[in-house]
């Protein structure tokens, strides 16, 4: 007696569940046409899970098929068509040689292919590319629909953090597309997350205080005990161009690594959601520029100086020592370049933080020349009366900077570091600079960029010599707030210190 064997499987949670009895039962009528005993069949039935090979390892009672092969512990087996076996190339491929190289198991199915007849290995062939060809117009219409939803104003995928989904229906109950909208909790959440990012504190600081405050993350991990908050888990929430109102199509950093493996030419298209904007567009911005706020977003430490202080020499960024008498700053890259390769010529001091402080205040004293302090309200004065145009052409400056910079992290990744989650930050936080720079710079051009007369008149009437000295000797100034300074007021002197500051992030008074 001949020990049988069934297969079934299909494809996605959006087909039935039903499909399983119906492919076993057509496997059973096949059976019988051929003169084959149904009893103790051993039956292999999986559901929810595609063919298309990228999720063969999730198949689990495909391997356990596939063991069971390997262990003769069936001679005939029957499916209901070959692509509920494989749609992959390769797959495909392996199966036909599997089959050629165990005659002794016999492969039924029901749209016609028996290796027990002739040619059958042509037979399996059409039908591969017949299912190879069905994977790819199916993706093609997948991708068709989620466009159209797009455009017609609905979302496609789950709602990340701050939204719930919401099912729309046409007058006759059917469901006709998803929305997302505001959680009006969970969005003062995400507001908070931005502003404490804002005013400098680093991701490990806001996903300690999310954790300690029990707030459920959107998703829960697949492990047991990991759906806690991360701080990579916080920089891919401030990413995410929905809280500014839009929503990228192909915009994600793991879609554009993966289409970049694979050589292909991606294109964002981005679609407005202004009823989903939870922030504005200058927070997103300053939250999502590397030069910003603090160097690294990862760490904060409790030196003001920390991350952003650079080497003289080899540019890396200066370390605090870890001595809480006298902490100094020093150059680790040069550091170590000098004990493992007797390289001399690098920056091998350290200088106490005390100092560096004292040298920035001098330094910025030195800039608060009264000229100085005379141009910068002349500027102000311009803004107030609309002239933009050397806004303009500072945006254009920095733009061009920003497209250097992005260009050169794309030939980086495109040289083989793409297994490098660092460098893969840096490329799509450096990508967010140039498209904020770019919309900034459209907007000035327009004449649609909104003045804060009230902010620019508070700047106008102020000291910023006396704003600078109540800064720095205020003892209660947190060090994440001090180096968020070129973004925040000082409240006791309403004075802006966004470009008194600005020349803090370009200092290097400690080249050899």
């Amino acid at each position: 007696m001949l020990r049988i064997a069934f297969y079934a499987r299909y494809s996605c949670d959006k087909q039935s569940p039903t499909s399983i009895d119906d492919q076993i039962r057509r496997c059973q009528d096949l059976a019988l046409r051929h003169g084959l005993t149904t009893e103790n069949v051993l039956v292999f039935a999986e559901d929810a899970l595609s063919a298309s090979g990228k999720d063969d390892t999730k198949r689990k009672e495909f391997q356990r098929l596939l063991a069971a092969w390997e262990n003769n512990q069936f001679d005939v087996l029957l499916v209901d068509e070959w692509s509920r076996l494989t749609r992959e190339g390769i797959e495909h491929a392996k199966m036909i040689k599997r089959l050629e190289d165990n005659r002794r198991i016999r492969l039924i199915t029901g749209n016609g292919l028996d290796t027990n007849l002739p040619n059958w290995q042509l037979i399996a062939g059409l039908f591969g590319m017949v299912g190879q060809q069905s994977t790819r117009d199916t993706q093609f219409r997948v991708v068709r629909g989620m466009v159209g939803q797009l455009e017609r104003g609905y979302m496609i995928g789950s709602p990340p953090f701050g939204y719930d989904i919401k099912i729309t229906h046409d007058d006759a109950g059917r469901a006709i597309g998803t929305l997302w909208v505001v959680n009006d909790g969970l969005a003062k959440i995400v507001r908070e997350i931005y502003e404490r990012r804002e005013q400098g504190q680093s991701m490990h600081q806001i996903a300690r205080w999310l954790n300690l405050e029990n707030i459920p993350t959107s998703r829960q991990s697949r492990k047991n005990g990991g759906g806690y908050w991360r701080p990579a888990r916080i920089r891919g929430l401030m990413m995410n161009p929905i809280y500014r109102g839009e929503f990228e199509w192909h915009g994600s950093n793991t879609y554009q690594a993966r289409a970049k493996t694979k050589g292909l030419d991606i294109k964002i298209d981005v679609y407005p959601r202004p009823a989903l904007r939870l922030v504005s567009d200058e927070t997103w911005s300053r939250c999502n520029t590397r030069s910003g706020i603090s160097r690294s977003g990862y760490g904060g430490g409790k030196q003001a100086l920390a991350g952003l202080v650079t080497c003289g020499y080899c540019d890396g960024v200066l370390a605090i020592s870890g001595s809480k008498r006298v902490p100094s700053l020093f150059c680790p890259r040069c550091s170590i370049a000098k004990m493992a390769d007797d390289q001399t010529d690098g920056l091998t001091v350290s200088v106490a933080t005390v100092g560096a402080e004292y040298l920035l205040q001098e330094t910025l004293h030195y800039f608060l020349t009264p000229a100085f302090v005379s141009a910068f309200r002349e500027s102000l004065r311009r803004r107030l009366s609309g002239d933009t145009r050397p806004e303009i052409e500072e945006t254009e400056t920095e733009l061009a900077r920003l497209r250097h910079k992005q260009e050169r992290l794309s030939r980086m990744l495109a040289n083989g570091d793409d297994d490098d989650s660092v460098l893969t930050d840096r490329y799509g936080e450096s990508r967010n600079a140039v498209r904020s720079a770019e919309e900034r710079l459209s907007k000035l051009n327009a004449g649609s960029v909104k003045v804060d007369v009230d902010a620019i008149e508070a700047q106008l009437n102020g000291d910023p010599a006396e704003m600078l000295e109540c800064v720095f000797n205020d003892t209660e100034v947190a060090p994440e707030y001090l180096r968020a300074l070129p973004f925040v007021s000082c409240m006791d002197c309403r004075v802006s210190a966004s470009t008194i500051f600005a020349k803090k992030r370009q200092l290097r008074p400690f080249r050899s």
